[in-house]
């Protein structure tokens, strides 16, 4: 199968939720091996990303020696080549394959497109207007709620959780279904499935088709204690110290590209307009809420984003 996300070309024979393509040169090559133990132990090389537990055993580390190998120990192994572009899969015997498609369109692309110095926000995205807005957060923070919601009034997503901006500030479509918490369920629909992650993943009529200009970062503070949006446009240096703590994979430790992110991201709070919104939570959402929130963000932005 042949996808066309974050724009790239992906071939890979397991199923993802991405937008599917023709056939063509792929910038990405994903294919099963045969299952293996996946041990606990790190990959030998120097170590670029690691998560821990609070047991003190690893959630998942990413090492580079004359491969590159992304492990969740007791799950899998992706091993690439020196540029983490040809990457074969081996599963634990017995672990659920089911989580396959949302560690390889999630953590595994975001390292992906890092090691390719590109930019990419912890965000989910939908269009405005001629432009897309991001949601941008840690998990927990409303992201694909609201982009989920906002399609559900016609707004058209862009990606969910991953968002790739070019150095031309335009962001790429990415996935096509939006992953909620439980406690978003009323938003799912009847086609609403559970992920292997326990998710609800819903896929929104309306899907942009190609980049679009980003028109805003919006970081949502999501209430019960609020009864109108409001919002507040943050300075270039607290913006830039805001979504420098949202990174998309927790604990890189590569000093090169931890450079080359800050440096667009900097560049991107200088040209972006950043916002900072307290939204009366839901779903339910208060009436005309979103409306709200969409309108105070086209008055920051211009006509681009109405």
């Amino acid at each position: 199968m042949h996808y066309r996300a974050h724009g790239l070309l992906i071939a890979s024979d397991v199923r993802l939720p991405l937008p599917l393509a023709p056939a063509g040169p792929p910038d990405l090559v994903l294919f099963r091996a045969e299952n293996r133990e996946v041990p606990h132990e790190r990959p030998r090389g120097e170590r670029l990303a690691e998560v821990g537990r609070p047991d003190h055993t690893i959630f998942y580390t990413l090492a580079r020696h004359e491969d590159v190998v992304l492990r969740y120990p007791g799950l899998c192994d992706f091993v690439g080549d020196a540029g983490f572009a040809e990457i074969a899969i081996h599963l634990h015997p017995g672990a659920d394959e089911g989580l396959l498609p949302v560690l390889i369109a999630g953590a595994l692309m975001a390292m992906h497109l890092m090691l390719r110095n590109e930019l990419v926000l912890h965000a989910s995205a939908v269009q405005t207007g001629d432009a897309a807005v991001a949601f941008v957060g840690k998990s927990g923070m409303g992201k694909s709620t609201l982009a989920t919601a906002l399609c559900a009034l016609g707004h058209a997503l862009v990606s969910d959780d991953l968002l790739r901006v070019d150095k031309s500030l335009m962001v790429y479509p990415g996935a096509t279904e939006t992953r909620l918490r439980p406690n978003a369920r009323a938003l799912a629909g009847e086609d609403g499935y559970e992920t292997a992650d326990g998710r609800l993943a819903t896929r929104p009529a309306d899907l942009v088709a190609g980049p679009l200009p980003l028109a805003a970062c919006v970081i949502p503070r999501p209430s019960r204690d609020v009864t109108e949006v409001r919002t507040r446009r943050l300075g270039p240096v607290e913006a830039l110290l805001r979504l420098s703590g949202y990174p998309r994979v927790l604990g890189w430790t590569d000093p090169t590209t931890k450079a080359s992110a800050f440096q667009s991201l900097a560049d991107l709070v200088e040209r972006v307009p950043v916002l900072e919104a307290d939204v009366p939570w839901g779903p339910p959402f208060a009436p005309d809420s979103l409306d709200s929130l969409v309108s105070a963000v086209a008055e920051e932005c211009g006509a681009r984003t109405a």
